[in-house]
């Protein structure tokens, strides 16, 4: 694996990746496609960048949506306690 790509993907979710709804399969999808845009404009394939994930970029950008969901709740839940 690149560790070109494992570094783009993580900033790349640290600046993309933003709280939508649990389990967004939608917001999902355009995020994807948008990272394997910006990749390839720097040169990291696909595979790279899948490989980067852990084998499945879908599921790793879903589990960051979901875990950006879960850090907003803890937050409003801190605020309410």
């Amino acid at each position: 694996m690149s560790n070109h790509a494992f570094e783009f993907l993580e900033s790349w979710v640290v600046e993309n990746v933003d709280a939508t709804v649990f389990g967004d399969k939608d917001r999902m999808e355009h995020l994807v496609q948008d990272c394997v845009w910006e990749a390839k404009t720097r040169g990291i394939v696909k595979a790279d960048l899948i490989e980067a994930a852990g084998g499945d970029l879908d599921a790793y950008i879903l589990a960051e949506l979901d875990r950006a969901v879960g850090k907003v709740e803890d937050r409003v839940l801190q605020r309410v306690s």
